[in-house]
């Protein structure tokens, strides 16, 4: 009997185990960093550089929008920048803009063909490029297929909204792409305008959030999720 109750514990700690490995997994991730650490002030705002990357948990659900939030302490604004025109971006892609609108790069890893018995790598090069005051796009060039497409991109008070193209969800209609991880950075200045500001410290950090959106892809979940992180800071 004493047997018996001794493998049973030890299966009931198993299970309980595998559980909490489960719950402690992350459906997604943000990293986010500003720099420098130091803010400025509501008078003297500082050009600050970001950088942002989100892990996604469940690599089988498809992205098709992403709204940053970002702190009162800090001001995303492309007023004043050089600017590339959309048309001229979506025909010649990042090279044919000023060299001075391409405002940071960045990375994206995805899985093409999740619905489908064998996903394989899909990676895309992320170039941000100013197309206006509120205009804020992301450039994608995937390397191992022939998918160049445009992100567009919003700047409305202080969320930035973008927006992934069917064509970067669906590389091949009906063959859905699995979000892995992205990052990007950026980082703009002319004269004394900048793409990124702080303008102050809040309990030594800058907050930020970010709404991804997935779609219905027929295996991943469709839906929304929220994830935060923030930024340490210094007055």
């Amino acid at each position: 009997m004493r047997k018996y109750l001794i493998v049973g514990i030890a299966a009931l700690t198993a299970l309980a185990f595998t559980a909490v490995s489960f719950a402690q997994t992350p459906a997604a991730t943000m990293d986010v960093q500003i720099t420098p650490k130091k803010a400025g002030t509501k008078k003297k705002p500082k050009s600050s550089k970001i950088n942002l990357e989100i892990v996604n948990g469940d690599s089988k659900r498809t992205l098709s929008r992403l709204v940053v939030t970002t702190p009162k302490t800090y001001k995303l604004d492309a007023t004043g920048l050089t600017k590339c025109d959309e048309h001229t971006l979506e025909e010649k892609g990042p090279a044919g803009c000023p060299k001075a609108s391409r405002v940071g790069k960045g990375i994206a890893h995805a899985l093409v063909g999740v619905n489908g018995p064998n996903p394989t790598p899909l990676t895309f090069d992320v170039t941000p490029v100013v197309l206006g005051p509120k205009k804020l796009s992301f450039y994608l060039a995937a390397r191992e297929l022939p998918v160049n497409v445009l992100a567009p991109g919003s700047i409305k008070g202080r969320k930035l909204t973008i927006d992934v193209p069917i064509a970067a969800q669906q590389p091949a209609p009906g063959t859905w792409a699995g979000l892995v991880s992205l990052e990007t950075t950026l980082s703009a200045k002319k004269g004394k305008r900048t793409l990124g500001s702080t303008n102050g410290c809040k309990n030594k950090k800058h907050a930020f959030s970010t709404v991804m959106t997935f779609v219905d892809n027929t295996v991943g979940a469709p839906g929304t999720l929220t994830v935060k992180d923030s930024s340490a800071c210094s007055k």
